[in-house]
């Protein structure tokens, strides 16, 4: 729905109570009257109590029924029971090529449920699966230590999306030797439909109802080729009784003689880059440390 279709539908000869009911739900409210077509001043004084998209005429969800993709027109329509009686799915649609996503969307949204209270549907395994599975550290990336809270995720996980994809949201990006080498958090976007991390990733979708997640991805900057053989994450939330913690990554090195080690590093939120906060240093790791 673009403004351009927005414009045309709120102009003068368009029906006044669909302009206005239009205008209070969907656009900006404005301070200044005067902006507004003067075909709207008549409804300046209207209560504004909160509304919903089932207060809408009928007439008004036909127009935005009209404009949906089929798979989001379907989502719409078993949303509620009003709107279920209100929209008709015209068969010539369901004649129309669908996209991979469309096509998937639809099944999920036709087949019956049969998912128990101890299961939850992941949209990347496209199967229902254990509740506890939702919890990062039920995933192999992650490890639980003495100095972890139990009941806080370590990795925040995407709505819909179980511990055994938390790969999808970390990346090893190699730099210049002296270059930088750390670890670090950023918010990105995902592609709700394939998954993918869109800076890392084109979208390999070509339909019109992908939905978009931001979501915390974890960088390593690498400048070496002996350090993060393995690595796992672990949140240490025992000198954080304010907050959720400090996550830390735990990494397989290769010392000389090809001899392994491990080491504990911490991961730097991007939003700290301009702030005076004292960011913890990496360090050894050893059983003895209370850190396993």
């Amino acid at each position: 729905m673009n403004r351009t279709w927005l414009q045309q539908f709120t102009a003068p000869s368009a029906r006044q109570h669909c302009s206005a009911r239009f205008h209070q739900l969907f656009l900006p409210r404005k301070a200044d009257n005067t902006c507004l077509d003067t075909t709207l001043n008549t409804h300046a004084t209207m209560s504004t109590t909160t509304s919903s998209l089932l207060d809408l005429p009928p007439e008004l969800i036909l127009e935005i029924h009209d404009r949906l993709a089929l798979d989001a027109l379907l989502a719409l329509k078993l949303t509620h029971p009003r709107l279920n009686r209100i929209i008709r799915l015209d068969r010539q649609r369901w004649q129309t090529t669908l996209s991979h996503c469309s096509r998937r969307a639809i099944r999920i949204y036709l087949a019956p449920s049969t998912a128990k209270a101890s299961h939850r549907y992941c949209k990347i395994c496209t199967a229902t699966i254990p509740v506890s599975m939702f919890d990062s550290s039920a995933g192999s990336a992650c490890i639980q230590t003495p100095l972890t809270d139990g009941s806080k995720n370590i990795v925040q996980l995407p709505p819909g999306i179980c511990a055994l994809h938390v790969s999808r949201l970390t990346r090893v990006i190699r730099t210049r030797t002296m270059g930088s080498n750390e670890w670090v958090s950023k918010q990105s976007k995902l592609c709700t439909h394939c998954a993918n991390v869109q800076e890392w990733a084109k979208c390999g979708c070509k339909c019109d109802s992908c939905a978009v997640e931001i979501v915390t991805t974890y960088i390593r900057y690498l400048n070496n080729t002996k350090e993060c053989q393995q690595y796992r994450f672990w949140r240490d939330t025992g000198a954080y009784k304010d907050g959720d913690g400090q996550i830390w990554v735990r990494e397989t090195v290769i010392n000389e003689g090809n001899r392994n080690s491990v080491i504990d590093l911490p991961v730097r939120s991007e939003s700290d880059e301009a702030t005076t906060k004292k960011r913890p240093s990496r360090r050894s790791y050893s059983p003895s440390s209370g850190s396993d």
